[in-house]
């Protein structure tokens, strides 16, 4: 396998594992792998899993995104999410040839914005500097903006904020303000 992977440059999945923190405290885990395949196809998988009980918030929340991508363009994504043991948002995505399909939690529509770089592929390359970011979750954009070298933040249209730090063009540690509080995802050591 080692030769097959040598001679044709196939290294096998990338993987980043973070922990999920909230309020000083461990809370869950998230992992996400990108599988550069043989033919050019890449393939991301992102799973979350946490639980939090602090005070007035008991929440158990589990999340998958899986994304296909195709000479640099998004083919399909798939996310859902379970809170408290139910479907709380789901969002399919799927490029037809001519335009995107979105069927989600707030319904379906179409689109014809090219998606190079989304949420999820940001993490395993922050060189690329744009003027947007294509989130998964919701099936939009959001526009980007550069605070300081080394840091990405975006605002959300389900209204979080999201900001990236990297370190050598990868995720190191990311911060999600939400309404009750601010999830950190640090790079797990």
């Amino acid at each position: 396998m080692f030769l097959f992977s040598a001679l044709y440059g196939f290294s096998g999945p990338e993987t980043l594992s973070y922990d999920i923190i909230v309020f000083n405290t461990t809370v869950g885990k998230m992992v996400i792998t990108h599988d550069k395949q043989p033919d050019g196809t890449d393939l991301y998988n992102l799973v979350t899993s946490s639980k939090a009980k602090f005070l007035w918030l008991n929440k158990t929340n589990d999340s998958q995104y899986q994304l296909i991508y195709k000479a640099g363009k998004l083919i399909s994504s798939t996310f859902k999410e379970i809170e408290n043991g139910e479907l709380k948002r789901w969002c399919n995505i799927k490029w037809d040839g001519v335009k995107y399909l979105v069927d989600g939690y707030k319904g379906k529509r179409t689109f014809t914005d090219n998606i190079s770089v989304s949420t999820i592929t940001a993490y395993f390359d922050g060189s690329k500097k744009i003027n947007r970011i294509f989130y998964e979750s919701e099936g939009d954009f959001a526009n980007i903006e550069y605070p300081e070298p080394g840091t990405m933040e975006f605002k959300t249209s389900d209204g979080h904020k999201s900001i990236y730090h990297y370190i050598n063009n990868k995720v190191n540690n990311t911060e999600f303000k939400l309404s009750f509080a601010t999830v950190y995802m640090t790079l797990s050591k």
